[in-house]
């Protein structure tokens, strides 16, 4: 039976994606510490370290099928040494002297790090598409709802109204602001770490630096600088970029979730004969793909904060720090997967209310357009003896639920002033939605340069 809901039969699928699973996966783990081992043999053939026909030999055995990881389990029981029992698997897989040249040189964190910098260079790719297909599934939105009037709400309040689109526009551009940095950040976070036992390539002798580049081309990651079995920063912004991409993913749910509730009736998330939101009220339609998405934050959030306290290892190794990524990073990437195909799903199909959002833009009886009476009352007094007029007018429509116009018109400073048409003309929310339509234009723009040519835009 599972114990995480990760790899859960029955929840799996609400915490994350088969595709991000199986990324991680423990077969798929030990298969790129094979992969770091294989390259690490085929650089050295090549530099003249070891002979090529057994880093040749090495490469052709180095599958994880061929591996008994029972047998890995029974020895890690004994040695309590996380790479030993695979290497010692391995070497009985080649069968042959050559397999003396497993291993050549490199030391455990550089097969771990590496390895797991292949894993998280496919989750990469596999946020980057969700991503992608998240502004794919919105972007229908800013053209459909560019003019379509709603409150926009300050301080849990209605403040002026706004249109749909404009607010749309400006969740689907936070996201585009988290494409970007996943991208900004790629060349700078995937990176080999095959440094040796203490970061200065002794074993390798003056071929170290060219030992670290080969092994590099040969998996598709770069080559850093200087050795990182220390400095924790690359995998910290890693887990970083994937809270601040759940964050995102949790506030356009969160307004989703808000705007859907009984009172308000907005926005509602997808939904279809045969979704139950209750065992015992059958009326009820429960937002789960938002809730979920809210949850997931909360969890990858704090797992950033692991990660981050991560960063603080101790001299030139400490398992104390790194090993709790080797717990984060998996479930972080899982989990935002999730928190993704949630957030792409509900986008793909919200439900807009229009006819809703016009009458709640009246449930105030005109005190939407305060600013904008205000500054109708201003062309004919000082801006602030206008304000104190409008306040005071504000004061009483709201106390009595009755009509700002009808207050207005009963301040003796304004209906000296202003005749009740102008006043009416101002208090019309349609006609006071500002640029919300080309914010959505320019975002709707932005978007479409990215689903053009998705691929090359990561460049």
């Amino acid at each position: 039976m599972a114990v995480h809901f990760i790899d859960s039969v029955v929840f799996q699928d609400s915490v994350g994606i088969e595709r991000m699973r199986a990324v991680f996966d423990e077969t798929t783990m030990f298969q790129r510490w094979l992969d770091v081992e294989r390259a690490i043999a085929l650089a050295a053939g090549e530099l003249g370290m070891i002979p090529k026909s057994a880093a040749s030999r090495i490469a052709d055995c180095a599958k994880v099928e061929k591996i008994d990881l029972d047998t890995v389990k029974a020895h890690g029981k004994v040695t309590t040494h996380s790479l030993m029992g695979l290497l010692k698997e391995f070497r009985r897989a080649i069968n042959h002297e050559d397999a003396r040249y497993v291993h050549w040189g490199a030391t455990t964190q550089d097969i771990i790090d590496t390895a797991m910098m292949l894993m998280i260079r496919d989750a990469y790719d596999i946020v980057e598409d969700l991503l992608v297909e998240a502004l794919r599934n919105g972007r229908p939105l800013l053209a459909a709802h560019r003019d379509t009037m709603m409150v926009g709400r300050t301080h849990g309040g209605h403040a002026l109204p706004i249109t749909f689109g404009l607010k749309a526009a400006i969740w689907l551009d936070e996201l585009v602001r988290q494409l970007q940095r996943w991208r900004a950040a790629r060349e700078r976070i995937l990176v080999v770490n095959v440094i040796g036992a203490v970061g200065t390539f002794a074993s390798w002798g003056d071929k170290g630096f060219d030992l670290q580049k080969r092994t590099a081309d040969i998996l598709g990651l770069g080559t850093p600088l200087s050795p990182w079995a220390s400095s924790r920063d690359r995998t910290a912004e890693a887990m970083t970029l994937c809270a601040l991409t759940a964050g995102t993913a949790s506030r356009i749910a969160k307004e989703i979730y808000n705007l859907a509730k009984t009172e308000v009736r907005e926005l509602e998330e997808p939904f279809a004969i045969g979704k139950v939101g209750s065992s015992t009220m059958p009326h009820k339609r429960n937002p789960v793909r938002t809730e979920w998405t809210i949850v997931l934050d909360r969890l990858i959030r704090a797992n950033a904060g692991v990660a981050l306290e991560a960063m603080g290892v101790e001299n030139e190794r400490d398992a104390t720090h790194w090993k709790a990524e080797w717990i984060v990073i998996p479930e972080t990437f899982v989990l935002l997967s999730g928190s993704l195909n949630h957030l792409g799903g509900t986008l793909a199909g919200l439900k807009v209310n229009a006819d809703r959002m016009a009458k709640n833009a009246d449930m105030l009886k005109g005190l939407l357009l305060s600013e904008r009476a205000m500054f109708v009352v201003a062309e004919q007094l000082p801006l602030p003896e206008a304000h104190e007029a409008v306040y005071q007018a504000s004061v009483r429509a709201y106390d009595n639920d009755t009509p700002l116009l009808d207050e207005l018109m009963a301040e003796g400073a304004v209906s000296k002033v202003c005749e009740r048409k102008r006043i009416e003309e101002a208090l019309d929310p349609r006609r006071y939605l500002g640029l919300s339509g080309e914010v959505a234009d320019r975002v709707g723009a932005e978007i479409d340069a990215i689903l053009a040519c998705p691929v090359l835009a990561a460049d």
